[in-house]
């Protein structure tokens, strides 16, 4: 009985361990892409942020 639970499933489960995995690939590739893609001004902007007075903050930089 339980060779037959086991059985049936594990037939199941190599889908459950796959989905999240190609899951986990698709996210990461997209977030990779993000970052390749986004302007090196604004993460140069984003990388001062925390250094900056909050008057500042509202000056766009170019």
């Amino acid at each position: 009985m339980y060779k037959q639970i086991l059985h049936q499933i594990s037939e199941e489960i190599d889908w459950m361990a796959l989905t999240p995995l190609l899951l986990f690939f698709i996210v990461f590739a997209i977030v990779i892409v993000a970052v390749f893609a986004e302007r090196k001004s604004h993460i140069d902007y984003m990388a001062r942020l925390p250094l900056q007075d909050d008057a500042s903050l509202n000056e766009p930089q170019s």
